[in-house]
């Protein structure tokens, strides 16, 4: 290991990925609420018309979960990023068992696996992407046993234009957090790697610097012994010379 002598500042590696994850969390769940607050108002809208009060609670109990974690900044990293997971989870679920296999929910077990990957890592993730699949088995095995029943079809009739505008909108939510937290990390990596290149840099001039002192000191000592062997010459030589 290269000693630092202060010649370029080091940097807390931990610190930054720390703050890289908090940035794509905050910034993942602003988009949930603002972009996916489309999807809720029109859910919202048709279900108080349908009535279906119950999908009224939980949509307005989740939407105000993700409103919650995004204003909860004094909550630790951990809490809101796993309820962020959690209200994800929660939410996909739901959406299979109303309206069945289709592409909106398909996206949010999607989109929670990819943000998982970056807020926490591997482990997380795998563990994650085990439970949506055995989810996924669960919620099939319900539907075609008969034990469970969609309960409605109604909000997704694709001969409705406003159902697909819901759609994209939940598909926008998933695709922006992927697409910024790619971008974050890469930004990030691009910068660690100018900061590697500089360090090499400095490395080389704190190298060169050490050089250039060792010749000068060889050449300082070297003279300095020159000049000790003349001063004994002249000594020994005043010795010698008769009274």
């Amino acid at each position: 290991m290269v000693p630092n002598n202060g010649l370029w500042p080091e940097r807390d590696v931990i610190g930054e990925t720390r703050r890289l994850r908090l940035q794509v969390l905050n910034t993942s769940l602003l988009i949930a609420v603002v972009v996916g607050g489309l999807a809720f108002a029109r859910t919202l809208t048709d279900a108080i018309d349908l009535g279906a009060w119950r999908v009224v609670v939980i949509a307005v109990v989740m939407y105000a979960g993700f409103i919650a974690l995004l204003l909860a900044r004094r909550l630790s990293y951990p809490v809101r990023a796993l309820g962020f997971l959690g209200l994800l989870y929660l939410v996909g679920v739901i959406a299979f068992l109303s309206v069945g296999y289709l592409a909106a929910p398909a996206l949010l077990f999607a989109g929670q696996s990819v943000l998982a990957s970056v807020l926490f890592g591997r482990r997380v993730t795998l563990v994650i992407l085990g439970m949506n699949v055995l989810t996924l088995l669960a919620v099939g095995a319900l539907l075609s046993s008969g034990l469970a029943e969609v309960e409605t079809t109604t909000f997704y009739d694709p001969s409705v234009f406003a159902n697909w505008l819901r759609v994209t909108a939940i598909f926008a939510v998933f695709a922006s957090i992927a697409v910024v937290s790619v971008d974050v990390l890469t930004t990030h990596l691009h910068q660690s790697l100018r900061d590697q290149a500089e360090l090499i840099e400095n490395l080389k001039g704190a190298l060169q610097l050490r050089d250039e002192a060792d010749r000068q000191r060889r050449e300082a000592e070297s003279q300095l012994r020159k000049e000790q062997e003349r001063e004994r010459s002249r000594h020994s030589g005043a010795g010698d010379t008769p009274r």
